[in-house]
């Protein structure tokens, strides 16, 4: 068995690097679809790695070929540069299990930073021993690889493992059921690619000796790790295929969506007409027979009672017809949502006596918005800038509304006292924070609360737009109003 896989190195490894690229390849044709989960919106990072390290692995079976055409200068810098690859490719891994745990801000990008730092180390440290003791290109790449493995891979690949067990239960929340085996699977697959090869690496000029590198695992088993890297982008590459699956219920929950939201919006159009037509006429035509009564009596105690319960009717009838304006409004054009947004924080401004600042950016790009957008997000709104000014002491806020074509985001920036980590999930808060996040999951997006880089709280609503939905023709579809009728 040794002797077969020593023969087909070659063809092993180019089948290593087949597989990591087809993964890439079929994550990304995904990487424009719009998603509401954090493990779809993270698999980009996967995708990332998975093509930097097929570009790696393929300079194994490249380099020793241009070592037969070029001078040796040139095949060393070629080393060098595929050393560089593979260092780059761990980097990405890192940041792939990062967004998977979903990390608050301040603290993923120290933990980005470290990344870098120690990639650093690694490149530095190996390129001052490779100096320092004569080695070669050759040399120095093992050692980089070496010291990349058990510092970036392993760490990548744990992360990466934890965080997809994590996001199992994000999955049972959208009622994907189905895919959570599948996301299991690959959190298992990942640990063992922080084995094989994180742990059985090549022989370094320093070590390891033994069993403990990928020489020592060949002699003792005759099959190298390189084709058990194989396999692991393999599994990866399957199980990405079922993954990439929540697009499609995605698709399918949004298209749902919007057929309840049409039954809906023909519902309140059919109530609208019914109050219009029956009850405020009712109400009006018994406003009419009490002003008679009150005409024709000559108390005038008792013209003046009847003459208040007419006004009362018709405070009614205001009411109702207010009522019915709501429910026949359309939504909110992108312009519009930011101009309503606007106009309420300079009202809490002036209520308040804060500086609340609002900008928006990217409105002509945005994609259709939800139904209800207006009305949820401005409660969100009230409800962050309350907390900020209740519960922080803030004295400046920052409100940003960004729209994109697939994603439309508003945050909330304080320079308060921050929010417990305890706190910063609906379900361990208090019932505004809670509320805000229900509103967030209506609109198919999420809510996320953390203390921001320099302190304070910072809130962000993130909604996936559909920038392949069609327009809807106006004539066709009754509107949608911006609030909902209780029953």
């Amino acid at each position: 068995m040794r002797e077969f896989f020593e023969q087909n190195e070659t063809l092993i490894l180019f089948a290593q690097g087949l597989v990591f690229f087809s993964l890439a390849f079929a994550l990304w044709l995904q990487r424009r679809r719009a998603t509401r989960l954090n493990l779809t919106a993270s698999l980009i990072w996967l995708a990332s790695f998975a093509f930097v390290q097929a570009l790696a692995v393929w300079g194994f079976v490249f380099v020793p070929i241009q070592a037969t055409y070029v001078d040796a200068g040139l095949t060393d810098w070629l080393v060098v540069l595929r050393g560089l690859v593979q260092v780059a490719a761990l980097l990405l891994l890192v940041q792939f299990g990062l967004r998977l745990l979903d990390l608050g801000p301040a603290l993923r990008t120290a933990v980005t930073a470290g990344s870098v730092a120690v990639a650093g180390v690694v490149i530095g440290g190996a390129s001052a021993m490779a100096g320092a003791y004569g080695w070669t290109a050759l040399e120095w790449e093992a050692a980089t690889n070496a010291l990349g493995a058990y510092s970036l891979l392993v760490p990548g690949a744990v992360l990466s493992a934890v965080g997809l067990w994590r996001q199992r239960r994000e999955l049972s929340e959208a009622g994907m059921t189905a895919i959570r085996p599948w996301v299991a699977a690959a959190a298992g697959v990942l640990a063992v690619y922080a084995l094989f090869p994180g742990l059985l690496v090549g022989r370094a000029p320093w070590g390891p000796p033994g069993a403990a590198s990928s020489e020592g695992w060949l002699a003792a088993t005759g099959v190298p790790v390189a084709a058990i890297g194989a396999l692991t982008g393999l599994a990866l590459c399957v199980i990405a295929v079922k993954l990439v699956e929540i697009f499609d219920v995605e698709a399918k929950q949004r298209e749902e969506e919007l057929e309840l939201a049409r039954a809906l919006a023909e519902e309140r159009s059919r109530f609208g007409r019914d109050l219009h037509d029956g009850t405020i006429q009712s109400i009006y035509a018994a406003g009419l027979q009490l002003e008679s009564l009150a005409l024709g009596t000559v108390d005038e105690e008792t013209r003046d009672g009847v003459r208040q319960v007419v006004g009362q009717l018709n405070s009614v009838t205001d009411g109702i017809r207010r009522y019915i304006r709501d429910l026949s409004s359309v939504s909110a054009s992108p312009a519009d949502l930011a101009a309503g947004l606007e106009a309420l924080t300079k009202e809490y401004a002036t209520e308040a006596g804060l500086d609340v600042r609002f900008r928006a950016s990217g409105i002509t790009a945005s994609g259709p918005l939800p139904d209800e957008a207006g009305a949820h997000l401005s409660q969100v709104l009230r409800e962050a800038l309350s907390n900020a000014t209740r519960h922080a002491d803030a004295c400046a806020i920052d409100v940003g509304l960004a729209f994109a074509p697939d994603e439309m985001e508003l945050l909330i920036a304080d320079d308060g006292c921050g929010i417990d980590d305890r706190c910063s999930r609906s379900e361990n808060g208090g019932y505004g924070l809670r509320n805000m996040s229900e509103r967030a999951r209506r609109l198919g997006g999420r809510l996320t609360v953390h203390t921001g880089p320099d302190g304070g709280t910072l809130v962000a609503v993130s909604v996936p737009l559909d920038s392949e939905e069609p327009a809807i023709d106006e004539t066709d579809a009754p509107p949608v109003g911006a609030e909902e009728v209780s029953t």
